[in-house]
């Protein structure tokens, strides 16, 4: 009787969003298994498929049914639990299946490329009695022979790779020949893991002691045993050395008891040492899953994990996807980091997945962060979470706030501050190191008062308005509200009214100027990986001076020895068409201050024009307390997350006017609703509003409840996705977005 199968076929189109019948030929009737990848006939391509059902009904008759065309693989890549999270994912954040599982299986797999790695091995012939008379038969006549086979006897209880016992005779492979013409020896392939060299050139140390102190023991105790009622905990581990250990022993504790553990890190190349030092205590027990592996060593990694070969799984996002046919436990360092959340479809955050992925009563959720996101604080505070932190460390880092507005009544114009030239002239005296800090995320620009530090804002949003030097006017990308560049400040009456935004080698060329001994140089985004780890070792070994960069330099568990930290300009994050702006600027300072703060007597100077800010002025904090009780009362009084629930909605398309026009009636079609969701914001251009040559337009909606923000997702896709003919157009939905490009 013919097997029949379901396929999700990997071509991510909403008419193709759904399973497929194929029958299989006969010599793969009992071969056949859930999340295998086989090649079928799609129309008149063939296509890679992923195996979704064995043994299924189909509605179709046999007759017209086609049939599949080969097996990629005899590997599985996913089980059934696995698949009904891809399932899940798909649903609820409206992607396609095959997107979902293509974003979480090893890349290049659905080529059928990649492929195990196969080693030529040797080994005695067991049939043979006698070795030592075929020793002396051979031993003069053929003396590279006789070697080759006194090697392999000495080492009978040894694995023998083809190359390494040619390279010890020093010959060829015709001599190996010979002996398997004698009956003496054989060769065979053997499949061989490949090994990952996980070494970020930038070192600390070689061996670090992970023995707790005494709050730490008890903080592990709670976590380990007194979870009976809530198997959830929120972490704030405030010290950026101690929490790596402590995450290392909770690892240890876990594999002890035989539990299975993803553990995610949000950036790879931040926290490398971090991947080093886990990879030192856990070498066979640990699988690797990131971007910084080849296509064949993620492979090998994923089917180490799929054949319980280990029991972590460590990486970045994709890893909560690892196919463990069990997981025990998750923990996710750094749980704030915006990482987590994808920008690329399918548009997960990898936090809700381990939610799901964790079903079993005993099963452990451990949210780390030395500063957690005001949406986990909050639902740690409704008791959804158990909060655990770690005691604040007493420091010798001196904190200050510099006025930048000052510098400008003081006749500076310039973007360093006296007090921070001062700084940089008597660390480099006293031959210590120097990093100034630009932060250039975010696309667009901002209109401050270099006087006041007065920020033009929407009159109805409350954020920050963008520059748009096209048509040199200022726009809001939420409500659309545009606004004429004024001459002078609103506020104050200043002319020294301008666009904010300061570039790393515009900083270079005013350092050079005043320290032309230094030796000066700068990381960012404009060099490769491998020129980055250079400079920051030439820097490490104390061969740079000052060292001028972006976020790129942040770097965990690096700067041990650093005397003097300074942020050019603490408002960049902060002016971004964003309601996180004031939390991701404050992150992003703490996270600064964490690189230094286990330094003695070191300095770390925050420029600012508006340094009122809680954002701001909070970071002189030893906790975060105060920051979170305004951020949480900000964000209450606006009804941003976690007060509501939100959907960002793309729309993009070649023509301009027409993707206006797109988005205007949709816009007015959700007006019809509008007493299923709490606010609508737009129809305006998005923040990014022309990107790969696509014009984009943006509304942004804000719900009370998933099951009303589920009802308007289903009435787009319907009566605006599923009918638009034009293909030139595109809806893209975001749900519970965390960036509003």
């Amino acid at each position: 009787m013919e097997q029949i199968i379901k396929v999700v076929v990997d071509l991510p189109l909403k008419k193709l969003n759904k399973e497929f019948d194929y029958l299989l030929p006969e010599e793969l009737n009992s071969k056949i298994k859930i999340g295998q990848l086989v090649r079928v006939p799609f129309g008149r391509r063939k296509l890679t498929a992923f195996v979704v059902e064995t043994d299924a009904r189909s509605d179709v008759d046999k007759s017209k049914l086609k049939k599949v065309e080969s097996l990629l693989y005899q590997e599985s890549f996913f089980d059934q639990n696995l698949l009904e999270l891809f399932y899940w994912t798909a649903s609820y954040y409206h992607a396609y299946l095959a997107q979902v599982i293509k974003s979480a299986l090893p890349p290049g797999i659905t080529d059928g490329k990649i492929k195990k790695k196969q080693i030529e091995m040797l080994k005695l012939n067991p049939e043979v009695s006698d070795f030592k008379s075929e020793l002396k038969k051979i031993e003069r006549r053929a003396p590279k022979q006789y070697l080759i086979l006194k090697y392999l006897l000495e080492n009978k209880n040894q694995d023998h790779k083809l190359k390494a016992v040619l390279d010890i005779a020093e010959t060829s492979r015709q001599t190996v020949y010979r002996l398997i013409d004698r009956g003496l020896i054989k060769l065979y392939t053997d499949n061989k893991l490949r090994k990952i060299n996980i070494n970020s050139n930038l070192k600390a140390e070689a061996k670090i002691d992970i023995s707790l102190n005494k709050e730490e023991k008890s903080i592990l105790s709670k976590i380990l045993e007194d979870h009976q009622n809530n198997n959830s905990f929120l972490l704030e581990t405030n010290n950026n050395r101690r929490r790596y250990i402590f995450i290392i022993k909770l690892v240890q504790e876990l594999i002890a008891a035989e539990k299975n553990i993803i553990l995610l890190v949000p950036e790879i190349e931040k926290d490398h040492i971090f991947l080093e030092q886990l990879n030192d205590f856990f070498a066979d027990k640990i699988a690797f899953l990131h971007s910084s592996l080849s296509p064949a060593e993620r492979f090998d990694q994923w089917q180490q994990i799929k054949k319980a070969k280990v029991q972590i799984a460590a990486g970045a996002r994709s890893a909560i996807f690892a196919p463990f046919k069990r997981v025990d436990a998750v923990i996710i360092m750094e749980e704030n980091n915006e990482s987590y959340k994808s920008q690329e479809h399918p548009l997960y955050h990898a936090r809700q997945l381990a939610v799901k992925r964790l079903k079993n009563s005993d099963s452990l959720l451990v949210l780390e962060s030395t500063i957690p996101s005001l949406e986990s604080k909050y639902l740690a505070q409704k008791g959804k979470y158990n909060y655990l932190n770690f005691k604040a460390e007493k420091s010798q880092l001196k904190t200050e706030i510099i006025d930048m507005r000052k510098e400008i009544e003081k006749g500076n114009l310039s973007d360093i501050s006296q007090k921070l030239k001062q700084q940089i002239t008597k660390e480099l005296t006293d031959n210590n190191k120097v990093i100034l800090f630009l932060n250039r995320r975010g696309s667009a620009n901002y209109i401050i008062c270099r006087k006041c530090g007065h920020v033009i804002k929407c009159d109805s949003c409350d954020i920050s308005l963008n520059y748009h030097q096209e048509q040199q006017k200022l726009l809001c990308h939420h409500c659309g509200m545009e606004k004429e560049l004024p001459d002078k400040c609103p506020e104050c009456g200043s002319s020294f009214i301008s666009q904010a935004g300061i570039g790393t080698e515009k900083i270079m060329v005013e350092l050079k100027e005043l320290y032309s001994k230094a030796r000066i140089s700068r990381v960012d985004s404009d060099l490769t990986g491998s020129e980055v780890k250079k400079r920051l070792n030439l820097f490490k070994k104390g061969k740079i001076d000052i060292l001028v960069g972006t976020s790129i330099l942040i770097k965990n568990q690096f700067y041990d020895q650093l005397k003097c930290l300074a942020v050019i300009s603490a408002d960049t994050a902060l002016n971004s068409a964003d309601f996180r702006a004031a939390e991701n600027n404050y992150f992003l300072l703490k996270q600064l201050k964490n690189l230094s703060v286990n330094s003695k007597e070191s300095n770390f100077i925050i420029q600012s024009y508006e340094p009122e800010h809680y954002s701001i002025n909070t970071v002189l904090e030893s906790d975060n307390k105060i920051f979170y009780q305004k951020e949480n009362t900000v964000r209450e009084n606006r009804n941003y997350p976690p007060y509501c629930r939100l959907l960002n909605i793309i729309i993009s398309g070649q023509d301009e006017e027409k993707t206006a026009q797109y988005s205007q009636q949709l816009s007015a079609f959700l007006d019809n609703y509008s007493d299923r969701y709490l606010e609508k914001f737009g129809e305006a251009p998005a923040v990014l509003s022309r990107l790969r040559n696509k014009y984009r337009w943006q509304l942004i909606l804000k719900f009370s409840s998933i099951k009303n923000r589920e009802y308007i997702i289903q009435l787009i896709e319907k009566r605006f996705m599923e009918i638009n003919g034009d293909q030139s157009l595109e809806i893209r939905i975001d749900v519970d977005p965390y960036q509003m490009l």
